[in-house]
């Protein structure tokens, strides 16, 4: 590997691992100081429940801009961007009701596009070792998780009981990975690359599909004299017609059906779970100690799926294992003893970690080409956030109207079926491309 590439390699890990340890503690800080939340700014349960879902909407909302800012500003300056955007809203966001919601959105809408933003990264700069850049990616989303959840009521103790505070310097990480960002940036390629480049991923190539006019061409090109005409020869395929529209590439719609399931999931526990613990009897402190472990506990399976994943043939065994996983880890917390809870959260966090893995390990090793994988990351991730919205949303609004938790989460059981649907189909579309 030439001095260009190997400055480059490292600039890429240094930054895809900033990012991951960016896009997570400023969602799981907010979860364990909900109640807090509520009283400092008098905000009701329905608010607090709209509160908790604005960042997962956002992620689906905001998701299209993400091919428009690589292509405008180049890959570099728009990390940066994103990074000085998601700390200004974080510092900004508790100095009052109005600037809490308004901040709320910017945050979801900068850790939407830089989520869609670091597939690209590996894609372009890492892809002799997607898989094991796409795990530690999806380890340092678990390490933001947990440190989120694990330090936010400590936090709050520090600053004397004050939420103000207490959610406004979660800003100077983000400062520092901004650091990073303009440090490194300038090593990358800046993602505008040519529409018909692609790069292998391990071992697997991942080529654009001919289109349906590329085969009537081909077929024309071949075609015999038969009524005295010469055959027509085959014009060349443009690369708008080569490549057609991402929203039919083959296997989009299962894999934005499948990160859609997982991120539902993932935000319905980011959100409740410390209110599902406190429910059964947990201090805040503990309550906010179990989300963080099953940050933790997810670790190993955040890291090692993806990596795993990176060889075809043991995709639906792994799909398989996670979604049983969680639905174990579900069925645990909605009715197993209380004492059991910490077994059951580190269950359901080896199968929510594996999930969010093979879900970022489905975009990279599915999309079409380098050149199209932020658009197809911006699609299925787009559209999976905006369904998960429902995750945070849902359940308050079920609990308030008087369902028990543990009808709930037997629900989310429900889901984790329907995600090991979509992701088997996910698998069964790339196979099929490749053959």
């Amino acid at each position: 590997m030439s001095a260009p590439l190997r400055r480059q390699g490292v600039a890429a890990g240094i930054l895809t691992v900033a990012v991951g340890l960016s896009v997570r503690f400023p969602i799981t800080s907010v979860s364990p100081l909900l109640g807090d939340i509520g009283a400092a700014y008098a905000l009701s349960h329905t608010a607090i429940s709209v509160l908790s879902a604005i960042p997962v909407l956002l992620f689906g909302l905001a998701s299209p801009l993400a091919p428009w800012l690589v292509g405008r500003f180049g890959l570099p300056r728009a990390l940066a961007l994103l990074l000085a955007a998601l700390a200004l809203a974080t510092l900004l966001r508790p100095l009052a009701p109005g600037a809490l919601f308004a901040g709320t959105v910017l945050v979801g809408a900068a850790i939407a596009l830089l989520g869609i933003l670091a597939p690209q990264i590996i894609r372009l700069a890492l892809a002799h070792r997607g898989g094991f850049w796409t795990g530690v990616y999806t380890t340092s989303f678990g390490v933001s998780a947990a440190a989120g959840a694990a330090l936010s009521v400590p936090l709050l103790t520090v600053f004397g009981g004050r939420v103000a505070p207490s959610l406004a310097v979660w800003a100077v990480p983000l400062l520092a990975a901004l650091a990073l960002a303009l440090a490194f940036g300038g090593r990358l390629d800046d993602g505008r690359v040519d529409d018909t480049g692609d790069t292998p991923i391990d071992e697997e190539r991942v080529d654009d599909e001919p289109t349906a006019d590329e085969h009537v061409d081909e077929e024309r090109a071949g075609e015999g004299n038969d009524g005295g005409h010469a055959a027509t020869p085959a014009r060349p395929a443009t690369p708008a017609r080569r490549r057609g529209s991402i929203l039919r590439a083959r296997g989009l719609w299962s894999v934005t059906g499948f990160f859609g399931c997982q991120a539902l999931l993932y935000f319905s526990l980011t959100a409740w779970l410390p209110t599902i613990a406190e429910g059964r009897g947990a201090d805040p402190a503990h309550a906010g100690l179990l989300l963080a472990w099953m940050s933790v506990a997810g670790l190993p399976a955040s890291l090692l799926a993806p990596s795993l994943a990176s060889r075809e043939r043991r995709r639906a065994g792994l799909l398989i294992a996670s979604a049983s996983l969680a639905v174990t880890g579900l069925l645990g917390l909605a009715l197993a003893p209380v004492a059991l809870m910490p077994l059951a959260v580190a269950i359901l966090g080896l199968g929510l970690s594996s999930a969010f893995g093979l879900a970022i390990a489905l975009i990279v090793f599915t999309a079409p080409s380098a050149a199209r994988t932020a658009a197809f990351s911006a699609v299925s991730q787009g559209v999976g956030y905006g369904a998960a919205a429902a995750g945070p949303l849902v359940p308050g609004l079920l609990v308030g109207a008087g369902v028990d938790w543990p009808i709930v989460l037997l629900l989310l059981a429900g889901v984790a079926v329907v995600e090991l649907a979509f992701g088997l189909s996910a698998v069964r579309a790339r196979a099929e491309r490749a053959s």
